[in-house]
């Protein structure tokens, strides 16, 4: 009989969750090779054929209405939300919000990898769909995996409070959660005494590459711009900066980093890691417009295609997390602007610990942002062959042997 397993989490908007869902379903059908991989749908995700999973809506909505919670207002949103996306022209599973109650109960085994949803920087909703997850196999008795992701802090404001129980309630269940970051791994460890939480780097890092025929019926062809300069710089906004910190601080520094680069004689180029970023490269982009040395590629690559692409560069400069593993990946280096902890253990797990920023911080020093540019700019080279040496103890590892162990108890 066939082994049915249902991927939870990823979407492929964003390209680092993009990554996340290839890298697992890979995983997955190299351990299990019958095995039929379903994989829940966030809204708007596009429509795959001649692929080796089939899609279903695992929508937020979805989620509450196989458990049979709020069922009339949860159909009412997703049909107003179908309605807007139709409106402006987009596509949408919304409609389909019934596949989760008709297709969860048959599965075998889910397998979670949805990268950051559970800690009070969330709604209520987010942290509880991520919950919800765990909830439906938890009823079915469905095994579930929690994959390489990041948890916490857990301060919680008042009205929230709640979701601390449910955690208390459910995060036991899994057979297995993988804790990204040291501090998710102590808050789950110690503050909820759970004893299934193993300590892991991102399960993307691990990878040594994925074999896209466990992907794709056809190999897929891969659409890049030709860079003919020398002396790339790539620059990788990241939304998600814009919405913590203020808007006009962190555009003066792009301003200012942009100017420091093309003082350096180096060619910039200014592209996306989500479909939601090119807003912020075109911002940047237009204090540049009349210079011949910015670059703004408007390319919604796939994972595959910006792992591909950010070979051309010396670095990068960089605010999307699997942005920047894929970077790492490649051995090319990254100045990472990030606004979370994850930016940190990530630069300090390859020997990059001096090139981290929080570029949403009020407090930011610019002037030393501005000076590991410089010390970039004249060690790039030697700083590759560091993240290369760590690179290679990192894919030693690979936390998909939890799925090997998990076949082998239960179908061999």
């Amino acid at each position: 009989m066939s082994v049915k397993v249902l991927v939870t989490g990823g979407n492929c908007k964003n390209k680092g969750a993009q990554s996340m869902l290839f890298v697992t379903i890979d995983e997955i059908r190299k351990r299990i090779p019958d095995c039929e991989v379903y994989f829940g749908c966030s809204v708007g995700d596009p429509k795959f054929s001649d692929v080796h999973f089939k899609q279903i809506c695992y929508s937020r909505e979805a989620r509450y209405i196989a458990l049979g919670r709020q069922v009339i207002l949860n159909v009412l949103i997703a049909v107003a939300k179908a309605v807007v996306y139709f409106v402006f022209g987009k596509r949408s599973n919304l409609l389909n919000f019934f596949d989760a109650k008709r297709y969860v109960s048959s599965m075998d085994l889910i397998v979670d990898v949805s990268g950051f949803a559970l800690g009070d920087k969330w709604s209520r909703r987010i942290n509880e769909s991520f919950l919800n997850t765990i909830r439906l196999a938890k009823r079915y008795q469905i095994p579930i995996f929690i994959m390489p992701q990041s948890f916490g802090p857990f301060q919680f404001p008042s009205g929230l409070e709640d979701i601390k129980e449910q955690i208390t309630d459910l995060m036991p269940y899994p057979e297995r959660i993988f804790a990204r970051e040291k501090e998710g791994y102590e808050l789950l460890t110690k503050d909820f005494g759970l004893t299934n939480v193993v300590y892991s780097s991102d399960l993307v890092l691990q990878n040594t590459g994925v074999d896209t025929g466990n992907i794709y019926r056809k190999p897929p062809v891969l659409s890049l711009p030709e860079i003919s300069t020398n002396h790339n710089v790539g620059i990788i906004p990241n939304r998600q900066c814009f919405v913590h910190g203020e808007k006009e601080t962190i555009l003066k520094r792009y301003r200012r980093i942009v100017e420091l680069l093309l003082e350096q004689h180096k060619e910039v180029y200014l592209f996306r890691h989500s479909f939601e970023d090119l807003t912020y490269c075109r911002q940047i982009a237009e204090m540049f417009e009349n210079e011949p040395h910015v670059h703004l590629l408007q390319n919604d690559f796939s994972c595959f295609e910006y792992d591909a692409f950010v070979r051309n560069f010396e670095f990068i400069i960089c605010s999307r997390f699997h942005g920047i593993v894929h970077a790492y990946k490649n051995h090319v280096p990254a100045i990472a602007l990030g606004w979370a902890v994850k930016y940190r253990e990530l630069t300090a797990s390859v020997g990059q610990a001096e090139y981290i920023f929080d570029i949403t911080d009020e407090k930011c020093e610019e002037e030393s942002m501005l000076q590991a540019i410089k010390k970039m700019i004249r060690n790039y080279a030697q700083e590759s062959e560091i993240i290369k040496s760590h690179i290679q103890g990192i894919q030693s590892e690979n936390c998909f042997e939890c799925i090997s162990e998990w076949v082998k108890n239960n179908y061999e």
